[in-house]
């Protein structure tokens, strides 16, 4: 009978607590999400940048299920002294563990306090280029020009030289053309600029640039510089390269290509040797 007593005693004293805990750390968890639902609606409104909203849940998120799992905790007696020592040498374990990580999400927060660029902004880095779709706690995830995803670590874009594609609205287009020697200058200064006025996405009003920047080994070099709008870079640059080798064609401009002269010579040992008939 004693030992049913104290089994009974264990389970008055204990049970409650037990189930205290239990539920607490249910409800709590779900009480947790729906906190983070209301905040996500909450930062769709407003005007905080896009580029945050993500970060800002999961580091809430995070926050929120450590209050509850605290809470429950203190329901089945666990001293918060015992607790903050437990939590302190995980974290330390941790932090040893997942250095890397936590280096990420320093640069994280570097990212999205400097904002070197922002969700829907085309930028290139030192190995790879895309779309940013979101800035993660660790990860910045991309979308490649060919629709591949990729996940880039944010420790190597804060010490990585970044390219912003989508921040100016003008682009300029560099191109240089070659024509061959003797060719008229001004002919085909003529040429080109037709070809640029004639296409209504560059920008007059912003100049233009064409001149002569290089005598080549077989060719002379033409400069050739526009402006466009961000979104027309491509249209334009194909369309110029197109039309340069059909007006070029037009007017008779010729366009060099590499060409080499091989001059064989031979001793008079080596001629004799192919001379002399082949002995059977």
């Amino acid at each position: 009978m004693d030992f049913f007593e104290k089994l009974n005693g264990m389970i008055g004293a204990y049970g409650f607590k037990i189930l205290g805990f239990l539920v607490v750390l249910v409800i709590g968890w779900q009480l947790a999400k729906y906190v983070v639902r209301l905040l996500e609606k909450s930062l769709m409104k407003s005007k905080l940048d896009v580029s945050v909203h993500g970060f800002i849940l999961t580091l809430s998120g995070f926050f929120l299920k450590l209050i509850v799992i605290i809470t429950a905790a203190t329901i089945i007696d666990v001293p918060m002294t015992t607790f903050i020592a437990m939590l302190s040498a995980a974290g330390l374990a941790v932090g040893l563990a997942l250095k890397d990580s936590l280096s990420n999400f320093a640069a994280g927060i570097l990212l999205l306090i400097f904002r070197p660029f922002g969700v829907g902004d085309y930028i290139q880095t030192s190995d790879v280029s895309g779309t940013v779709l979101s800035i993660e706690m660790l990860y910045t995830s991309m979308n490649t020009i060919d629709n591949k995803r990729v996940m880039v670590p944010n420790g190597h874009l804060a010490t990585s030289h970044i390219t912003n594609y989508s921040v100016e609205p003008y682009r300029r287009i560099d191109k240089v053309y070659s024509v061959a020697y003797g060719t008229d200058v001004l002919k085909v200064k003529e040429v080109l600029m037709g070809i640029v006025l004639k296409n209504e996405m560059i920008l007059d009003e912003r100049g233009v640039i064409l001149g002569v920047i290089n005598h080549g080994d077989s060719s002379v070099d033409f400069d050739l510089k526009v402006w466009v709008k961000r979104e027309d870079y491509f249209t334009v640059l194909y369309a110029l390269n197109e039309d340069v080798i059909v007006e070029f064609e037009k007017n008779d401009i010729e366009i060099p290509y590499p060409t080499r002269d091989v001059t064989v010579t031979m001793n008079k040992t080596d001629s004799e040797t192919l001379e002399k008939p082949l002995e059977g």
